[in-house]
């Protein structure tokens, strides 16, 4: 076979051997290859072959380990040819196919199940999909909540907790808060470990100075960092005012400037001694009022100087209204809220055990457990390796590991711990590539070995090493060196977590004729938009700018060079990349349409969950197994059968208690579409037994004309390839061996659930991609379209009611409830500073990513308010290179590439191209038109007109009356908040609808009743009970079962009645009365009514219109004074609180009283409330105070 060339660098990543191997390859340097090559050389090693089952390989995603696995066999092939009778590489080929080449998690649970009693986990175990998980994550916590609510009288830190965090009323922000934290803690390998650190943390035993915390030291650092710069930059005008000739400048500028920077050096002193002083020195930062002078020889020079001196002032007076207050009240703070946070974290720890016994009740696992549960088997409490992960390790020669920089801190104890004591680990990466934070990837463990280890050709024998491949052999030169100027101006330690220095430069390694065009920055000015949000206007003139040069650029038959030689640019060799693809991708979709342009934007969701794809899996997984309501209505509803949701619920009256199948069988009797539909399952069913699964599929695509169907639909190419594509998967399924419908259902579902996207089939699109920066990762294409960058960053993770930190912890605010107020405590301003930092960060390392994917050209485009205003700015305070303070203050990329371009003044690397826009369709237009001579108007005809024009409608106040209300809407009238028992939507018109309608649920597993229908069946169970036989527990059990029997309740809804509270009610005064009423013959319980009532009772200004008023009554009694009405409400809430929800219901009662009192003829003498939550009652006015 012919002679590979290798550079110096790829070579000692190839032949490296007895030493743990660190590769930072850069973007296009050959790192697959390179990691082929060395599995290679270990197969056909002269003196010590190695077998392909001895290597552990953990790719990223199963997409990865599946190009691996074939790069692998195709060398393998190749040495064969050249050497026909070698036993060994045939042997590979036979072993290639059972090789440990694969994810993390494909990796972990083979290890479980071959370890499963172990962790006590069932051998059969699946790992759940995302909706399974949401499921059980939202049942665990209601669980979790009901049982901290239940002991919260004597548990002081969560009734703290949820005075501050859940407001006191609504416990679903702290729900959302539990379940952030949970996630969040996934990161590490022990999360209570974690916890019980986080919980001594906040004790602050023995910490008197805020400056000794973690984040007190993180603050004072930032201060440092801060102060240091702008006393630089100061010192640094002095210098230039000094030595320039330019007395007159330092005449009025110095000694202001002077006692500035001699107060910001006070304060990097400062830092290094204690909070206190470090606050006094930042407070006491002078900035004396500038000298003037009415004709400066140089305004320019002037104006420049000044900008610096102002960006100094803003950015110390910001860090000075954060950090004012002294060490005694920021240790108070965090005093005060340290019960709460301790009480978050054993919340969050109660709510992962149920979670937990909710996935092993059903001997499911999610990803996350995965890992956990194979460290906790691999590793002890210290993170050691276990006797078991010792013998594990016996079985690689080497564990492999692809795209190092994105792995979590418990994936890296897992290759510790299977290595043999680190000496034979490889891993690979680029650390300027990380950008999966949010998937709890953490670079600073790629950039620990990056700065420990030493360079391969320095380090010791057996010493750990470190190889840089820094040959790009992708990319033009110009490319390469726009790529390098932007990074080595941005991209530092402070921000982007690593230096780009001359290791981290990519350097040309591609051949290409020439060094190709200089990339292009557009900057758009579009007068009247906001820089500071996004508007369609903005997208779709950028959009439609992108548009015009893609085509302009394949109608002018720009070449692409291809295989040593050039050829015609075609719209496939085009790629719009997006931050954001979802939110504007179709506005440039529309755009690249409108200009005649072919597109196929891939959006959110992948090739499984594609409409065209999910509806032919619906339907495959009918005619498997027709009793599964959702794949069937899924069909049913879908282009191919065509159902609406009206026909679909008329068919589910047909049959009520079973699934829908036997619903549509029972429909089939008189409506055709369902006989038809069954007609045709009939006919499939037959073939996909005779027929091998492709030509049953191709057979069914054929039948339904699916392919007409996805061409009408847009981005119809895309559509069909994705049909055609799983096409292509059933024959690839069947080349396996393996057979049958049901079989191929599961397999797509595992590569789904292990987020393998199927590669496209053979041929090539000549459509533009519209993709986002996340999913053009790995992938690279001769033309790219940065664009959209003008977009701003994302900081909501800042805003959060408590901020989480793998490392400082929890950041909570104060909150004082006396006087309803809240504030950052120190322990927040430091993680929200540091999750700043690391946004930002991962930020930049996209907009490497982007940058880096383009072969043959670039160009960049973002979209301005004033281009001259921003530019003048971003001028006025730059630096060579642009330090760290001035980018963390950017908006967005726009203002970093806005930034490097213009240090880049000859243009040199950025072609800088200013485009001034307009919305205004008149802007250049012909001459205006002569005004037409208009007649005289009649006089008659303008009093007429005016009469017309000025009628108002006598009755305008009725327009918007509701011609009925209910008693329970009449509290939405005097209150901004539906509550927790009356969350449905809205009737009374214009009012907003808080919660959407839940789906019915046509399947048979399963559910927890809602709080809604919690409260119905306490109502039904209130309306039935025999108060007599109700003072006791067994008296209210055998009610229960007794309404269960007669069909008014179900088993479920029997099961959630809370029949303490009931006996709690009984054995009140308030119980005692019903019970006697009852009795007596008085009692009338779920009274309804409908009275025509003034419109101004409940509408103020509905003069004498009416309405018709309707309710329920829960119950009414007689008494010697009058009548007495109870409203039974199943809120949550505490004693405290009662006051104010009587207040809030206040209207019903009233309304009810009003209604009674006109039905009997008699006076309402007492209008009570009983919240059955908290066991107590109150009674409403008759009017308000």
């Amino acid at each position: 076979m012919a002679e590979l060339n290798f550079t110096p660098e790829q070579r000692a990543a190839i032949d490296t051997r007895g030493s743990t191997v660190l590769v930072s390859a850069a973007a296009g340097s050959g790192k697959t290859r390179v990691l082929t090559e060395r599995l290679m050389a270990y197969l056909t090693d002269a003196e010590n072959p190695v077998d392909i089952d001895r290597f552990l390989v953990i790719t990223y995603t199963r997409a990865a380990a599946a190009e691996l696995r074939s790069r692998i066999l195709d060398g393998i092939y190749a040495r064969i040819a050249s050497d026909p009778e070698n036993r060994s590489l045939r042997r590979q080929v036979a072993l290639c196919a059972h090789a440990e080449i694969g994810t993390i998690h494909s990796f972990c649970a083979d290890f479980l199940r071959a370890n499963c009693a172990a962790i006590a986990l069932a051998p059969d175990f699946q790992v759940a999909d995302t909706e399974r998980c949401a499921a059980l994550r939202t049942t665990a916590l209601e669980h979790t909540l009901e049982r901290a609510y239940a002991r919260i009288d004597a548990d002081a830190g969560f009734r703290l907790l949820a005075d501050t965090v859940g407001n006191g009323r609504d416990d679903a922000r702290l729900g959302e808060l539990v379940l952030t934290l949970y996630d969040k803690m996934q990161c590490h390998a022990r999360p209570e470990q974690w916890a019980a650190q986080q919980v001594e943390l906040l004790a602050l035993d023995g910490v008197t100075d805020a400056g000794a915390t973690p984040w007190g030291r993180s603050l004072l650092a930032r201060v440092r960092e801060s102060a240091a710069h702008w006393a630089g930059v100061l010192d640094e005008q002095l210098s230039i005012m000094a030595a320039h000739d330019m007395e007159w400048l330092y005449g009025i500028y110095g000694t202001s400037f002077g006692s500035t920077a001699a107060g910001l050096h006070a304060v990097v002193r400062a830092c290094d001694q204690s909070w206190d002083t470090a606050v006094a020195a930042l407070q006491d930062v002078p900035f004396p009022r500038l000298g003037s002078t009415r004709k400066p020889p140089d305004p320019d020079v002037r104006d420049r100087v000044k900008a610096q001196r102002d960006a100094a002032k803003k950015a110390i007076q910001t860090l000075q209204k954060q950090i004012n207050i002294p060490s005694a009240q920021a240790l108070s703070d965090l005093h005060t809220t340290a019960p709460a946070m301790q009480a978050l974290l054993a919340l969050t720890l109660d709510f992962g055990a149920a979670y937990a016994a909710e996935k092993r009740r059903r001997s499911l696992v999610d990803f996350s457990d995965l890992e956990h549960m194979t460290a906790q088997l691999l590793t002890d409490e210290d993170g050691a390796p276990t006797e078991l992960a010792r013998q594990l390790s016996g079985r690689y020669t080497e564990i492999m590991v692809d795209e190092y920089q994105d792995v979590s801190e418990v994936q890296d104890l897992i290759f510790r711990a299977v290595s043999r004591g680190g000496s034979n680990l490889f891993f690979v990466g680029d650390v300027k590539q990380s950008i999966y934070r949010f998937r709890l990837a953490d670079p600073t463990i790629f950039l620990d070995k990056y700065a420990r280890f030493a360079d391969f050709r320095e380090a010791a024998p057996g010493a750990p090493r470190r190889i840089l491949l820094r040959e790009n052999f992708r990319s033009r030169r110009a490319v390469l060196a726009a790529a390098n100027h932007v990074f080595s101006n941005i991209m530092s330690r402070a921000l982007g977590e690593l230096d780009y220095d001359d290791a981290a430069r990519l350097r040309a390694g591609a051949s290409y004729p020439d060094d190709g065009e200089k990339p292009e920055l557009a900057v758009l000015e579009l007068p009247g938009a906001d820089d500071d949000a996004p508007t369609p206007e903005k997208a779709a003139l950028e959009a439609d700018y992108a548009a015009r040069r893609i085509r302009a650029l394949i109608d002018d038959g720009t070449p692409v060079w291809e295989n040593g030689a050039a050829r015609p640019a075609h719209y496939g060799d085009v790629v719009i990349l997006l931050r954001s693809a979802n939110s504007v991708g179709p506005v440039y979709r529309a755009a690249l349409e409108a200009h005649g342009i072919p597109v196929s934007a891939e959006t959110s969701g992948g090739f499984y969950t594609s409409e065209e794809v999910s509806v032919l899996r619906s339907l495959l997984a009918v005619v498997d197994n027709p009793h599964q309501d959702v794949p069937l209505i899924a069909a049913l509803r879908s282009p191919l059968f065509g159902l609406t949701a009206d026909d679909l619920a008329a068919v589910r009256t047909c049959d009520r208690e079973h699934d829908f199948y036997t619903a549509v069988t029972l429909a089939a009797e008189t409506r055709d579409d369902c006989r038809d539909f069954l007609d045709v399952l009939a006919r499939y069913r037959a073939l996909s037994i005779e027929l091998p699964l492709s030509e049953f599929l191709w057979h069914v695509v054929d039948d339904r004309a699916v392919m007409a169907l996805t061409s009408a639909m847009p981005d119809g190419e895309l559509r069909r390839r994705n049909v055609l594509l799983l096409l292509d998967l059933a024959q690839q399924f069947e080349q396996t061996g393996a057979r049958g419908l049901h079989s191929f259902l599961l397999w797509m579902q595992r590569q789904e659930t292990e987020g393998v996207e199927p590669a496209a089939p053979g041929g090539e699109s000549r459509s533009v991609r519209i993709l986002s920066i996340h999913k053009s990762k790995g992938l690279e294409f001769p033309f790219v379209f940065l664009c959209d960058t003008a977009r701003l960053f994302n900081k909501s993770d800042a805003r959060e009611s408590v901020l989480v930190h793998p490392v400082l912890g929890l950041g909570p605010k104060c909150t004082d409830l006396e006087h309803g107020v809240e504030y950052p405590t120190i322990a927040r301003q430091a993680i929200a500073a540091q999750l700043l930092t690391e946004m930002l960060s991962e930020e930049m390392r996209l907009l490497y990513v982007a940058m880096t994917r383009a072969k043959e050209r670039l160009v960049i485009t973002g979209t301005v308010r004033d281009i001259g205003k921003t530019v003048s700015a971003l001028t006025a305070t730059a630096t060579v290179p642009l330090a760290p303070e001035l980018l963390r203050a950017a908006q967005s990329p726009l203002h970093w590439l806005l930034q490097s371009a213009l240090l880049d003044r000859d243009e040199r690397y950025l072609r800088q191209n200013y485009v001034y826009l307009t919305t205004d369709a008149a802007a250049g237009s012909a001459e205006a038109e002569a005004e037409p001579t208009l007649p005289e108007p009649d006089p008659a005809l303008l009093a007429q007109l005016e009469r017309t024009l000025t009628f108002r409608y006598a009755h305008a106040q009725a327009i918007d009356l509701p011609s009925k209300v209910t008693a329970t809407e009449l509290k939405r009238l005097e209150a901004e908040d539906t509550p927790p028992e009356d969350a449905g939507a809205p009737l009374l018109k214009g009012a907003p609808r808080t919660q959407a309608f839940r789906r019915p649920d046509f399947s048979a597993r399963e559910r927890r009743l809602t709080a809604a229908e919690r409260g119905t069946a306490t109502h039904r169970t209130l309306q039935y009970l025999h108060f007599a036989d109700a003072r006791t527990p067994e008296g209210i059990a055998a009610q229960m079962q007794a309404l269960a029997a007669r069909g008014l309740l179900t088993a479920r809804e029997a099961q959630a009645v809370n029949t303490a509270s009931l006996l709690q009610l009984m054995r009140t005064p308030l119980g005692a009365a019903l019970a006697a009423a009852e009795a007596a013959g008085t009692l009338r319980r779920e009274f309804r009514f409908s009275l025509l009532c003034p419109a101004e009772t409940f509408f103020p200004g509905a003069g004498e219109e009416q309405v018709l008023l309707q309710g329920v009554v829960d119950a009414w009694f007689e008494t010697p004074d009058g009548l007495v009405i109870v409203d039974y409400k199943t809120d949550r809430i505490r004693p405290d609180a009662v006051p104010e929800r009587t207040a809030y219901y206040a209207a019903q009662l009233r309304a009810y009283a009003g209604a009674m009192a006109r039905i009997t003829g008699r006076p309402v003498c007492r209008r009570t409330l009983y919240f059955l939550h908290c066991c107590c009652s109150a009674d409403v006015p008759e009017t308000d105070a």
